[in-house]
């Protein structure tokens, strides 16, 4: 369930390049562990130049165990960074004018598994020293063969060079408890790392 990986192209090179520093998470009692990090690049043609935007994303996942699936990495959160671009007097980067629900959408079109995804409400929560608004999905994916709801936190924020993307994403089953424990992880984000 590697969310976010998705929305980061191909790389190129001999561009004008913009990287995002790294996000990270203190993990406490949640459960969640460090799983990866990674940097994918995309490259565009920009205000008459070559662009190269580098994101990062740094993944936490959580064993859970579900009925019918038993035991799984069922709980993941992702904090992802991607560059604020300014070439030419120009702004380019279009996670930066993204909705959350474009986000979600743009995710699920690379997810084959993921499924009625719908907007449940907002919430207000402190992330990274300011008050920032979450969004909650339900949706639906699938899992060894068997559709399991799912519950989808997510923010997006400028902050410092960045736009900062953190989202959680769970079943719907552990709602209360995953979802404190996703909350936890924003408020507990570093950036830069």
């Amino acid at each position: 369930m590697s969310a976010v990986a998705g929305l980061a192209g191909c790389s190129g090179s001999g561009a004008t390049t913009f990287e995002a520093d790294a996000a990270a998470t203190a993990t406490g009692d949640t459960g969640y562990e460090r799983e990866d990090e990674r940097t994918p690049t995309i490259t565009r043609e920009f205000a008459g130049q070559e662009v190269k935007v580098t994101n990062v994303i740094t993944e936490y996942q959580k064993t859970m165990s579900i009925p019918l699936l038993g035991e799984a990495k069922l709980g993941v959160f992702t904090a992802f960074t991607s560059p604020q671009v300014k070439v030419a007097g120009q702004s380019f980067n279009p996670i930066g004018q993204w909705s959350t629900k474009k986000l979600v959408t743009e995710l699920q079109s690379r997810y084959d598994s993921m499924n009625d995804v719908q907007k449940e409400g907002e919430e207000s929560q402190k992330v990274l020293g300011s008050t920032r608004t979450v969004s909650t999905f339900s949706a639906t994916m699938t899992v060894d063969g068997n559709d399991v709801p799912i519950i989808l936190l997510v923010a997006k924020f400028k902050h410092e060079s960045d736009i900062v993307v953190p989202m959680g994403i769970f079943p719907e089953e552990r709602r209360d408890k995953e979802g404190t424990n996703i909350r936890t992880l924003m408020s507990n984000m570093s950036h830069p790392a």
